[in-house]
Formats: structure tokens, C-alpha cells, sequence
């Protein structure tokens, strides 16, 4: 049991940089295409990413939740991750604030919360991290910046999705929207998280170059399946939600890593039974200017 605790651990490390890469990187736009596709719901999507774009401030929410088992030596350990993120980002000057919390479960560590802010400051750009009461301080560039920038998350991912139809209203933080369904090709998502540095990810949460290797990374990205999503547009034609079930490419994804490890060969199976990504979008052009706290001012550099 305790070396199917290290693997689930590893597991959820991979899981969780597979979800920031996700929200970050710069992808090619694809074009929306598709025979059961309508004009005007690839049109309305695509206006949708062009007013976000265009919006001077936004506060977005995400959480992703990924469950997941291990079996090894006719015992089972579950997994289940829940990661949140709350964020207000200005575009000029360039800021974000936010706060970020990983639940992994008792068994794995438990959860932790973390604070985090994200500064333009003269030449370069500083992350700011307040975690278990200590700040420290880092410069990043712009891959690293994207990471922690959900807005990236839909701009990559919409452009990238194809066949969208348009399936009705309901209601999104208490007004309606039309919701619109679409697909994400596999080698769309291969190409964002190949060119969103997902290798120098690997150690912010938990994994090293000697545990995955470039080319062990490349192989776990190859071959991906197509992944759904669905996205809410308001009245005022913003993208006011987007969800994307992920199961089916993290599950391929962990196949692969169990291949690469040998793990298959002894005994060990894994199964996802939950990926879900979801991310809300709200305050438009609302988003009062904020500070560096006064405490981070003298954040140790990491």
C-alpha cells in the first residue's frame, strides 16, 4: 500500500501539471469546421474570444476535479484531487491576483493554499507566493506567466475547438446564456501542451527531469483522444463559462506514464473515473486596480 501511496503522489503531481499547462502556453487557432456545424455557432464562438480579448480587466474562477484509483498487490488506494483557482487579472499594466488551493486528500498531504500575485515591474515580471505564511518572490517569463493566467485557458482551447453547435439557454450565474457544444481534436491539444513548456513544469509540483524525460514527455502526449467542452455565451456576447471533460485524454495519458514506468508489468492498474475542468468568467471591465500587499514587498527570492 505504501508504494501505491508514492505512485498515486507522482500521479497527482502529473495531473496537476497537466492542468496548468492546460491553462497556459500559446496555441495556433484552428478552424472551426465540421459538417453538423452552423455558421453562426462557430461565429458566436469566435466573437465570444475576440470580446474577451478585448476586455481591460475580468475575475475568473476555476476548479478542476480528477478521481482516480490505484490497484497493487490486490489493494486499492482512490485518489481524489480538487483544485481551485480565483483570479482578478488588469491588462495594462499587466497584473493578476488570486488564490490557488490543492485538496489531494489526507493520505497524500491534504490540502494547501497558496497566494499568489503576478507584477509588472520595471523590465521584468515577478510572481509573488504567499504559502504557509512565508512570501517569496521569482521572476518569470512569459510561459510561466501563462500558467497562472485561466484567461490563456480559453483562449487556447476555444480556438483550438472545432463542430460547434449550439444546444439552447440556461442559466449562468443567475442569467441565461446560450450554450454552446464543440470538440477539441487530439493533436490540438498535443500541440498546446508541447509548445506551453509542460517539461519545465514538472518541478513546481513535485516531478524532475530524471523521473520524465523530454522525449518520455512527447510519448505521453502523443496519440491523444478528442476532448469535449461546452461554453456558455450571455447576452453581452461574453464567454461567461466553459467546462471540459477531460477523462478520456487524462486517461491515456496516465496509460502511457504506467507503460513507461514498467508499472503494468507489475501488477499495477490505473483508472480515471473523473476529469472535469470548469472555468467562470465574471466583472468584465470591473475589476478594481490592486497593490502588492505590503507584506510581499520583502518576499524572500526563491
Amino acid at each position: 500500500m505504501k508504494k501505491s501511496r508514492r505512485i498515486l503522489a507522482v500521479l497527482a503531481a502529473l495531473s496537476l501539471t497537466v492542468s496548468l499547462t492546460a491553462c497556459g502556453g500559446s496555441g495556433d487557432t484552428a478552424s472551426n469546421s465540421g459538417g453538423e456545424t452552423t455558421a453562426s455557432a462557430a461565429e458566436t464562438v469566435a466573437a465570444a474570444i475576440e470580446k474577451l480579448n478585448g476586455a481591460k480587466s475580468v475575475s475568473m474562477q476555476m476548479q478542476q476535479d480528477i478521481n482516480m484509483s490505484i490497484a497493487y498487490d490486490g489493494q486499492s488506494q482512490d485518489m481524489n484531487m480538487v483544485t481551485t483557482m480565483n483570479m482578478d487579472l488588469i491588462q495594462e499594466p499587466a497584473k493578476m491576483k488570486g488564490t490557488m488551493t490543492i485538496d489531494v486528500g489526507e493520505e497524500l498531504g491534504g490540502s494547501q493554499n497558496v497566494e499568489l500575485y503576478m507584477m509588472k515591474e520595471d523590465d521584468a515580471t515577478n510572481l509573488y507566493m504567499n504559502a504557509a505564511g512565508q512570501w517569496t518572490k521569482q521572476a518569470v517569463d512569459t510561459a510561466s506567466m501563462d500558467q497562472y493566467d485561466i484567461k490563456n485557458t480559453l483562449d487556447i482551447y476555444l480556438d483550438s475547438a472545432s463542430e460547434f453547435k449550439e444546444e439552447g439557454t440556461e442559466q449562468v450565474g443567475g442569467a441565461d446564456a446560450t450554450k454552446y457544444t464543440g470538440t477539441i481534436k487530439g493533436d490540438n491539444i498535443t500541440k498546446v501542451m508541447e509548445e506551453s513548456g509542460m517539461l519545465d513544469s514538472m518541478g513546481q509540483v513535485g516531478l524532475s527531469s530524471e523521473q520524465i524525460t523530454g522525449d518520455e514527455l512527447k510519448e505521453l502526449m502523443s496519440g491523444l483522444g478528442d476532448m469535449s467542452m461546452t461554453v456558455w455565451v450571455n447576452a453581452d456576447g461574453y464567454p461567461v463559462q466553459y467546462s471540459m471533460d477531460m477523462n478520456q485524454m487524462l486517461s491515456g495519458i496516465m496509460d502511457k506514464a504506467m507503460e513507461l514506468a514498467g508499472a503494468a508489468d507489475q501488477g499495477v492498474e490505473i483508472s480515471v473515473s473523473k476529469a472535469q475542468v470548469t472555468i467562470s468568467c465574471s466583472n468584465f471591465d470591473g475589476v478594481q486596480d490592486f497593490e502588492l500587499p505590503a507584506e510581499a514587498q520583502n518576499a524572500v527570492g526563491a
